[in-house]
């Protein structure tokens, strides 16, 4: 009975369904938690009954989803030994599936004809080019198209309502959108710079300072790369640079860029002291030192720390961090701002979330597979070189930077973009069947 199925099983349905779920990806995510784990389970779940239905002919001998199965397992054993195994079981759960996930993106890339597949970039870049003249929108009338008003004055969150989150998303797909317009366009260098010179803008006027500075990161070494042999486009991250800094200097828009005092009372960072002032403070002599001892990512590294040393080899187990944080063990020397800044759901950056609540085992298997990956991604990229690996190379190594603040690894919001840009990278890999 399940032979004859599959021999009447439409593939090509099941394959544009898969197209058209990985182009509504960021909608996915601009939409919620919830729609974002069906978009990961059903794609990965049509993906496991094409191999259950041998329409699929995977290979299991391959370097890639060895340590895809590598990191997994790693997250298994992990579970063993965490605090609370209720807390950390769904994330594992849905690891297991990201693997199949990202192999679907291979297999679409691999099985459709290229113009189909470049329906997925041309589409991803509309959605960002849309949420561009949004957060244009929203800079000079403080509401964006649907009318709605940022809950964080000072700050820009387009469709992502009253969250501070969007600048992951925008450095998620800030690169893809610039290579879409940089393959259509080869031979335009004006637009081209244009569109680069808008997208760090915008970064820098969402306001979140972390990952504005990956986008500028990726940015600048992405066109390096790409312009190595065009001296003119080495003077782009000067005049990236240079232009960032007249926004702040010029303060073009008053009235958000000083300090203001809301209807609450309560005050809120412009962008000249959430940037320049506080960046200045850092270069100072201890400027490091009192980062780390006396502000709210500081207070959270320490505590991450202090976990760490306490449960060194596997941690307090995933998703953990915000149940062991508000322990007493961990307000330090009676400081009340580790007190009331320690109970909080991740550390904030993604080395000590995963010393913390993995263990040395846990990170060690994370840092050797996510280094080997970008290994084999690299020499392919050095012998095919396509644009489009590049930018989840430069995404998936902008997570590594230390001390910057990040999301949390395990959250639903911040792996969804984290695995896709993972998938672009180890998705044009060549893999012998």
């Amino acid at each position: 009975m399940l032979t004859d199925f599959s021999k009447t099983l439409n593939i090509n349905l099941i394959q544009k369904i898969l197209l058209y779920l990985f182009i509504a990806f960021p909608v996915f995510i601009l939409s919620g938690n919830l729609l974002i784990n069906v978009f990961v389970y059903l794609i990965s779940l049509l993906f496991i009954f094409l191999i259950l239905f041998k329409k699929v002919n995977f290979n299991y001998k391959n370097k890639i989803f060895y340590l895809q199965c590598f990191f997994f397992l790693s997250l298994v054993i992990n579970l063993i030994f965490s605090d609370n195994i209720g807390l950390s079981t769904p994330r594992v759960f849905k690891s297991f599936f990201i693997i199949f996930f990202i192999f679907a993106f291979k297999y679409i890339f691999d099985q459709l004809p290229q113009e189909k597949f470049n329906l997925i970039y041309k589409s991803w870049s509309l959605i960002f080019l849309i949420m561009l003249l949004d957060l244009i929108l929203e800079f000079f009338t403080q509401k964006n198209i649907f009318g709605f008003q940022s809950s964080m004055p000072g700050r820009l969150v387009s469709f992502a309502g009253s969250e501070s989150n969007i600048g992951y998303f925008f450095s998620g797909f800030s690169l893809i959108f610039l290579t879409y317009i940089y393959k259509k366009y080869p031979d335009k260098f004006f637009l081209n710079f244009l569109f680069v010179i808008l997208v760090v803008i915008l970064s820098f006027l969402i306001g979140e300072r972390s990952n504005f500075f990956k986008t500028l990161f990726i940015v600048i070494l992405y066109y390096f790369i790409i312009y190595k042999k065009n001296f003119k486009i080495k003077i782009l991250p000067v005049i990236l640079i240079i232009s960032i800094f007249s926004i702040s200097a010029n303060e073009i828009k008053e009235n958000i860029v000083k300090w203001k005092v809301t209807e609450d009372n309560s005050q809120y960072y412009g962008y000249k002291s959430r940037y320049f002032n506080q960046l200045k403070e850092f270069f100072n002599k201890d400027g490091i030192k009192n980062y780390l001892e006396n502000t709210q990512y500081g207070a959270h590294y320490e505590i991450a720390k202090q976990i760490t040393k306490k449960n060194p080899f596997f941690g307090v187990g995933i998703k953990n961090f915000r149940v062991e944080s508000f322990k007493s063990d961990y307000v330090l020397d009676g400081d009340h701002k580790l007190k009331s800044w320690g109970g909080n759901t991740h550390p904030h950056q993604i080395h000590y979330e995963f010393l913390s609540e993995t263990g040395l085992f846990g990170y060690s298997s994370f840092i050797f597979f996510i280094l080997c990956s970008i290994y084999l991604s690299i020499k392919n990229y050095l012998k095919y070189k396509n644009p489009y690996q590049l930018c989840g190379i430069l995404f998936v190594i902008s997570t590594l930077i230390p001390l910057l603040p990040s999301g949390s690894f395990f959250s639903t919001y911040s792996s969804s973009i984290f695995w896709i840009n993972y998938s672009i990278m180890v998705g044009y890999i060549k893999i012998k069947t």
